[in-house]
């Protein structure tokens, strides 16, 4: 039995795969940084960079569940 290869699948699979991957790894870095910047920031009495940092965290977290959403809906997608 020969099993037929989609190749137009395999190629756009061979550039969305590490595009959706950088883009989850820098979601979830701001997410860190905004959290651990906002964190020390706070603790030094810097109440706006505090404030800053912390809706870069706020704007990691979001892209990194929009990202996540979006792959949801992708893999439960039927052609």
């Amino acid at each position: 039995m020969i099993g037929a290869i989609n190749t137009k699948a395999l190629q756009e699979l061979a550039w969305v795969a590490p595009l959706a991957v950088l883009a989850v790894t820098v979601a979830w870095g701001l997410v860190v940084h905004g959290t651990t910047r906002a964190t020390e920031c706070s603790r030094a009495g810097q109440s706006r960079s505090a404030s800053l940092y912390a809706a870069e965290a706020i704007a990691g977290g979001v892209l990194f569940a929009a990202a996540l959403a979006f792959g949801l809906v992708i893999m439960t997608a039927k052609d």
